[in-house]
């Protein structure tokens, strides 16, 4: 009685689903169209980026000085793992990066004796493979326009 029960409701699935017209069909694969759109679209925007993050990594020298900041880690939340040197240690507070009107920024906060909230801001130029921006050295209260250029060992 089960076989002849499961038999006649898929039989009813197949009608109902041959009863359904073309503009159904149509509509049902116009989802799905843009459905797989929107994931190649996700994807392909999400590897170009982390692509362009990952260029931040390893050490940056500051053009006028022995001033050096590393970073070891580009996080997809927009912080930074990174450590600056002047040549010795200093604490870094934050550190982040973001896309603004598409370009790649990098800010650096320190926190630390002679150096509590002195602040680097900074803008990837892909053209030099240079970070380029400011550092306002807040004991001082002077900002000043700074290079780093990447290390390459």
């Amino acid at each position: 009685m089960a076989g002849i029960t499961l038999l006649f409701a898929s039989t009813n699935l197949i009608i109902k689903l041959q009863k359904m017209s073309k503009k159904n069909y149509f509509f049902l694969g116009l989802i799905n169209t843009a459905i797989i759109f929107a994931l190649i679209f996700h994807t392909s925007c999400s590897s170009n980026s982390m692509t362009d993050e990952d260029k931040l990594l390893g050490s940056w020298l500051r053009s006028d000085g022995n001033y050096t900041i590393t970073i070891t880690e580009v996080v997809d939340d927009g912080k930074l793992v990174a450590k600056y040197f002047n040549p010795s240690p200093i604490n870094i507070g934050k550190a982040g990066w973001r896309i603004i009107s598409g370009k790649l920024q990098v800010y650096v906060e320190l926190q630390d004796k002679n150096y509590p909230g002195s602040l680097y801001q900074l803008d990837y130029d892909e053209k030099t493979n240079t970070l380029v921006g400011t550092y306002y050295q807040a004991v001082s209260k002077q900002t000043y326009d700074v290079m780093f250029e990447k290390v390459i060992n």
